[in-house]
């Protein structure tokens, strides 16, 4: 049976951190019961590095996974512990910050050569990050880091003559079988692939019946069933009820993301970047920021 669209979300444009501008696609507690896992979905880039240098300067998490995909540039980031590194085009991070991260991500731009001793730059950042909610028996779990490079995230030759990039979850390619995304050990099964399809072509996905499922068209136009045709910058939310999407192009090529996981079902407390089941959790967590106790445990740290 097919999943088929029942919203139709645009974003707006903001500034988040020390004055980023990005689109927020979605990331309001309004809508957190449709979305579900999925709380927040922002797509941050530009060419111009007033738009992006002042980064997101330290600040903490807990209750949630925040994943980090990039396109074009680098995110250079650290936390409270001494953990650091760079998520350069093409990697993922996906950080879950359990019990409580204090940390900071700073996008930059990539230095291409050198030319007599005069440092050029390719100033486009590119990229997306989603926040995933946690079941409140996870939220004060240790935290973890799963960095994920470029050359360990599967790229998929669709028969339409498309490609998917599998970060999570998993897809069927004919004459190879079954291909999963390196993310595999989450405790709320998720699906999160970057599709590219040529026009006129079909993509057909697997996802389980009761599960959330989510398009963000990142460029061009797609219709999602015979009803509805999503265009860049438009999230859908699909139907629960059902297994298959289908995506097809017409005279136009399309590029999206698909986000997809099996709804939590909890109370949501949100606060600015924490996010648990009760209000009394949220209080104890910025008394617990304030008192200097907020951090329980040194994140994990597992490189792909």
């Amino acid at each position: 049976m097919r999943k088929t669209a029942i919203h139709i979300i645009g974003g707006n444009w903001t500034r988040d951190g020390a004055g980023v501008k990005l689109y927020r696609v979605f990331g309001d507690t309004r809508i957190a019961e449709i979305t579900d896992p999925f709380l927040l979905l922002d797509h941050f880039g530009s060419r111009d590095p007033n738009d992006y240098m002042m980064g997101f300067p330290w600040h903490p998490h807990r209750g949630i996974e925040t994943v980090t995909y990039l396109l074009n540039g680098e995110v250079h980031h650290r936390d409270s512990t001494g953990n650091e590194g760079v998520i350069g085009p093409g990697d993922a991070q996906w950080m879950t910050a359990g019990s409580g991260i204090f940390h900071e991500e700073m996008p930059k731009p990539i230095r291409k050569v050198t030319l007599n001793s005069n440092e050029i730059y390719d100033t486009e950042v590119n990229g997306f990050q989603l926040w995933v909610n946690l079941p409140s028996k996870y939220k004060m779990r240790v935290p973890k880091y799963r960095n994920v490079l470029r050359k360990h995230i599967p790229v998929v030759e669709l028969e339409s003559g498309g490609r998917a990039v599998i970060i999570a979850g998993k897809i069927r390619v004919s004459g190879y079988g079954t291909v999963e995304g390196p993310v595999n050990d989450l405790t709320t099964p998720i699906h999160y692939l970057d599709v590219q399809l040529p026009e006129e072509s079909t993509f057909n996905y697997e996802v389980n019946n009761g599960y959330t499922t989510l398009i963000y068209m990142v460029d061009g136009e797609a219709s999602l069933d015979q009803w509805h045709v999503a265009r860049r910058g438009e999230l859908f939310v699909l139907t629960r009820d059902g297994d298959e999407v289908i995506v097809r192009t017409s005279e136009k090529p399309a590029r999206f993301l698909l986000m997809a996981g099996r709804p939590i079902g909890e109370p949501i407390a949100w606060y600015g970047p924490i996010v648990m089941n009760t209000w009394d959790e949220i209080r104890r967590a910025f008394d617990e920021l304030r008192r200097g106790t907020f951090i329980k445990a040194r994140p994990e740290v597992q490189d792909y």
